[in-house]
């Protein structure tokens, strides 16, 4: 049985958009070459990776400087179900299934879905507090000093072309 998953963004202000995951491969990031083009500070260039195959769905890090993250738990690699919380980036996605869940309480979700620190820095991670740094090891830089003005707007117009997916 093939599965339908689409990542719901959900945002602070109770806000939804959807992403379909079209392709068996969906890579997340800022660079020109990724299927879903995330274009904020605190995203790698290939940030993570979300492959839907034999009836499976698994998230998993591509080497991202500040973490991708489910149910808030830091990963490398984990397989996720329906109703289970992706983030990155200060981005919160519920993963959606088949249609499940139905119901989305948005700003609960955006709330649960946020990482509460990061264990290497003991600070939080959260879209207030974004990074923009080369190593995981470096301070994270507040919001107010760095430009946001990618993150603050993009469009959520998708195209149904799987092979040219729009920014995210």
């Amino acid at each position: 049985m093939a599965l339908d998953v689409v990542l719901i963004r959900v945002q602070e202000d109770g806000s939804t958009a959807e992403v379909p995951l079209k392709k068996t491969k969906n890579v997340f990031g800022r660079g020109d070459d990724c299927s879903v083009r995330v274009p904020a500070a605190g995203v790698s260039r290939r940030h993570c990776e979300i492959e839907i195959a034999d009836g499976s769905i698994v998230v998993r890090d591509l080497g991202s400087s500040n973490g991708t993250f489910v149910n808030q738990e830091r990963v490398e690699s984990k397989p996720v179900a329906g109703g289970d919380l992706v983030s990155f980036g200060g981005f919160v996605f519920v993963v959606q299934v088949n249609g499940e869940p139905g119901d989305i309480d948005a700003e609960l979700m955006y709330e649960d879905g946020l990482p509460e620190e990061d264990a290497g820095t003991g600070r939080p991670t959260t879209a207030s507090h974004p990074t923009q740094t080369g190593s995981s090891h470096e301070p994270l830089v507040p919001a107010g000093e760095m430009d946001e003005s990618s993150v603050v707007e993009f469009d959520f117009d998708l195209d149904d072309d799987e092979d040219d997916q729009p920014p995210l």
